[in-house]
């Protein structure tokens, strides 16, 4: 039986993310970061390059 793959968003992706939450979730199986949101357009786009994932951001640049 293949295993499902929970996939999730961060909401304010910032150092907390880098350092605790995010190398947690990343390491865990059977979960994937999907995409990640941030309201600075240029950090959620650099955050996002370097992990491989989409990213959203609520700025209308």
């Amino acid at each position: 039986m293949k295993k499902s793959v929970i996939r999730w968003g961060i909401i304010g992706c910032g150092k907390v993310t880098e350092v605790k939450s995010g190398p947690a979730y990343q390491q865990t199986e059977g979960f994937e970061l999907a995409a990640v949101m941030r309201r600075d357009t240029d950090k959620a786009q650099d955050y996002a390059k370097r992990h491989g994932v989409k990213w959203f951001s609520s700025n209308a640049d």
